[in-house]
């Protein structure tokens, strides 16, 4: 998952890009109970990444509505985007 990112849009003005840090990823997939990975890759919903948009919002410290209908309501614009440069911290 390493070089992951999330853009997003909002009504309020905010339009960044916002790695997806380990307590992003390990709260998404408590949420799912799943792997951010085959989520993505297999299984992917659109609830998928504004909850991602959401955590990592909230994780960088902007002032975000419960997740629901209002705080989709704030949302313009939400994309995942690679990194293609990062280097890997995996280990074997």
């Amino acid at each position: 998952m390493d070089g992951l990112k999330i853009k997003v849009k909002t009504t309020d003005g905010t339009d960044e890009v916002f790695s997806l840090r380990p307590r992003i990823i390990v709260d998404f997939e408590q949420k799912y109970n799943k792997g951010l990975g085959k989520l993505i890759a297999e299984e992917q919903k659109l609830e998928h990444i504004y909850y991602l948009s959401w955590l990592a919002l909230r994780s960088n410290g902007k002032v975000v509505k419960p997740f629901g209908p209002d705080f989709l309501d704030t949302l313009l614009e939400v994309s995942l985007v690679s990194d293609p440069s990062s280097e890997s911290t995996e280990t074997v």
